[in-house]
């Protein structure tokens, strides 16, 4: 036996060689090896908790997808997809104070791991940035967009929750300053309701947007209330009188109108808000002055100024100029006189005294002044005071009422006696 195989040893050698080298080749010229590079093989990170569980936060600075070069057989490789390319980082092999951590590949098909093709990463390691993990509360606001129909008002807005915790780096978290969800009420007549998604901002009202901040809710409930509104002039009275020497020269509000909603029996009778006069009083002022109020004060209770309540009343002074001007009694225009009536006056001129601003006081003449005098009431004859109508420039006033002396005639009084005296005549004469 021992004989038989060791007969022909060289022999059996050199075949046993010829064998080999005949397969390869034979291996070679139908299914040669071959190589293929895939692109954009996403690398997936594993034992990820290693780095969480320690309240750290990481984020892939390069080496997130990587080419990958795989050779074989001609017949494995042509079937290879992309998707069969599995590509891991073990973050639990990180080092301490490292930010890299290596890349292993292998391939997989229909779940069973390849071990006759060779896989290369071209990117050997991914890279990370590494920090921190940090959790705060911020509050959430609201935003509306739209406007309500006419006459109605969004007056309240109720959110749910009012704030949500957000965790991730530090570096972001820091830079949250709030949370903010917006909704439309464009043509509301009625509350409207809803959810909207969450979004973040910073202090300058920024969005944020970075996926690896983690939320307890990403969206929140809201309501707004939408109410009958109505808008109401604001009026303002004065009293008391300046120091002397002093005139009010104006009053002006820093609003003219408000927004109030409420009762609506009471809202239906409101017309304006009056500020009582007793409330601006002006004695003694030598220079301007501002007045504060809260206009709820002068409404009734069931009813609400929407927005700002406050108002400003700013009562200007200025000092005044005095002046008495001689005017023509040829100059007044008359009007009402009845029929039978004549009248003329006593004086030809008369005077007013007028005081105002000194500017106006000093650019005023007698052509700027119109003069008009009503006689309906005047039926007998003799003569009356006659208070006169005066119309002054801008800023220029009366200090006291203008009156001239008129003398009235009744001629149809006048026509009757000398016609009864001549009848008187008539029958004397002819006795």
């Amino acid at each position: 036996m021992k004989e038989k195989m060791f007969k022909n040893l060289s022999l059996k050698i050199l075949s046993a060689i010829f064998a080999v080298v005949l397969w390869t080749v034979i291996v070679n010229v139908y299914d040669p090896t071959t190589s293929y590079t895939f692109s954009n093989v996403s690398v997936q990170l594993i034992n990820t908790e290693s780095l969480t569980d320690k309240n750290y936060s990481y984020e892939i600075v390069e080496g997130g997808k990587i080419s990958v070069y795989v050779s074989g057989p001609k017949s494995i490789v042509t079937n290879i997809k992309a998707s069969d390319i599995v590509a891991t980082a073990d973050l639990s092999k990180i080092s301490a104070f490292a930010d890299y951590v290596d890349i292993h590949v292998s391939v997989v098909k229909d779940g069973q791991v390849l071990n006759n093709v060779e896989a290369t990463p071209k990117t050997s390691a991914v890279r990370l940035s590494i920090e921190n993990r940090d959790t705060k509360t911020v509050n959430v606001v609201s935003e509306i967009t739209g406007s309500a129909a006419d006459g109605y008002a969004v007056v309240r807005r109720v959110l749910n929750p009012t704030s949500v915790k957000v965790t991730g780096p530090s570096s972001v978290i820091d830079n949250i300053d709030h949370a903010g969800i917006s909704f439309d009420v464009t043509g509301a007549t009625a509350d409207v309701t809803g959810t909207a998604d969450i979004h973040l901002y910073d202090s300058d009202n920024n969005e944020i947007n970075d996926s690896s901040v983690e939320l307890t809710q990403t969206s929140v409930g809201y309501t707004a209330q939408v109410v009958r509104t109505k808008t109401v002039s604001i009026e303002v009275k004065t009293s008391g009188k300046p120091a002397d020497g002093y005139r009010v020269s104006g009053v002006t509000l820093n609003r003219d109108s408000v927004v109030v909603y409420g009762d609506t029996n009471m809202l239906n009778s409101l017309d304006k808000i009056v500020i009582p006069a007793s409330n601006i009083n002006v004695d003694g002022l030598t220079e301007n002055k501002v007045y504060k109020f809260g206009l709820s004060d002068f409404i009734d209770k069931s009813l609400t100024i929407l927005d700002n309540a406050r108002i400003e009343v700013t009562v200007r002074i200025e000092s005044t100029g005095n002046k008495t001007i001689t005017l023509n009694t040829s100059d007044i225009k008359v009007s009402g006189l009845e029929t039978g009536m004549s009248y003329s006056f006593e004086d030809r001129t008369f005077s007013i005294d007028v005081e105002g601003s000194e500017t106006a006081i000093a650019a005023l003449d007698a052509s700027a002044i119109t003069m008009t005098a009503d006689l309906s009431t005047y039926t007998t004859s003799g003569i009356q005071s006659i208070t006169l109508s005066v119309k002054l420039p801008d800023g220029v006033t009366l200090k006291r009422a203008a009156s001239v002396n008129v003398l009235f005639k009744d001629n149809t009084q006048e026509t009757e006696t000398t016609q009864s005296t001549q009848e008187t005549t008539s029958v004397t004469t002819g006795n």
